[in-house]
């Protein structure tokens, strides 16, 4: 082999192997800046590249002020045997209000079988209101019933959650009691690392002494997992690939650079304040139909207190 020919080998050998690093590190979240920096900072003074800019990487957070957000999440379930088509109610409403600080996270949750007034529609269940008239109908029907303006929406499927909690490793919780359904699965009380998978067991059991207020207050929980599981893994270099992935399989008006931004912020602080409640009322009939009433002087309570303190009042919880 010519001199010239060795030398063309062994150099696509040595880009091979740098691009298999650099693959290897982008999928574990690894900057080889940062840790060749570290290894010799005590060597040399001088930058890794002199007078050469280092590519960032990730595009800048959008700044979006310091003015609160209100982001309606909407949950929409076509397991449990039903087709992935057809089936278009939201049975998990929920706005997550975060303050203009971005210190604290406020969840409002409202039941599915709230029976509340669809613009154009009459008086329905609430989870109607996608099924009706998509997002755009379920975001005014929310504003109407609860009086906050929604900046942001975002809609996924409970297959999607299951994907998302597993591209994030899992999600810890802490069960006073097992769950024990026979319709969606079991989990042992006590600490457990759910995977999406029991993450769905969770969201979509009944086996709870309060029935379904009490299954929205589970779902409240897994929300407040990941927002912290993803508080901590903002502050690793290749967070904006993963959020973009992430974001990529929801349906959402918010900007890759907006979730960048917001996740920055919260990586920010050493603690996230995050509570949860639940849209006060009883349940009842309405015809046939098992209904949930909603107590419309207590929940503008609750919303004042979210809106202007971020805090859900002990009774709401």
């Amino acid at each position: 082999m010519s001199g010239l020919n060795k030398r063309k080998k062994m150099g696509m050998i040595a880009l091979c192997a740098s691009l298999v690093l650099a693959a290897a590190c982008s999928f574990f979240l690894i900057d080889p800046l940062a840790w060749w920096r570290e290894e010799s900072e005590g060597d040399s003074p001088q930058e890794a590249f002199p007078g050469v800019e280092e590519p960032a990487l990730y595009p800048p957070g959008e700044v979006l002020g310091s003015r609160a957000l209100n982001v309606l999440i909407l949950g929409l379930d076509h397991g449990m045997g039903r087709p992935r088509e057809g089936y278009e109610r939201s049975d998990v409403i929920m706005i997550a209000h975060v303050d203009g600080g971005r210190k604290k996270t406020c969840l409002l949750s409202i039941p599915r079988d709230s029976y509340v007034q669809i613009p154009g529609h009459g008086r329905s269940k609430i989870n109607d209101a996608y099924a009706l008239g998509g997002v755009e109908l379920a975001v005014r029907t929310v504003e109407e019933v609860t009086g906050m303006d929604i900046n942001r929406y975002l809609v996924l499927d409970f297959d999607e959650m299951r994907w998302l909690v597993d591209l994030f490793g899992g999600v810890q919780v802490t069960l006073d009691r097992p769950i024990s359904d026979p319709k969606t699965g079991y989990i042992p009380s006590g600490s457990s690392l759910l995977n999406g998978e029991q993450a769905l067991v969770m969201a979509r059991s009944r086996d709870y002494p309060q029935g379904d207020l009490e299954r929205v207050r589970q779902q409240q929980r897994l929300i407040t997992q990941i927002l912290y599981k993803g508080k901590d893994m903002a502050a690793y270099p290749g967070a904006a690939w993963f959020l973009s992935v992430a974001l990529d399989s929801l349906e959402s008006d918010l900007s890759r650079e907006e979730v960048i931004g917001l996740a920055r912020e919260f990586a920010a602080f050493p603690v996230v304040d995050v509570q949860g409640g639940v849209a006060p009322g009883r349940t009842g009939m309405a015809g046939s139909a098992s209904v949930y009433f909603l107590d419309d002087a207590r929940l503008r309570q609750l919303v004042r207190s979210i809106e202007e303190q971020c805090k859900v009042p002990e009774e709401f919880r």
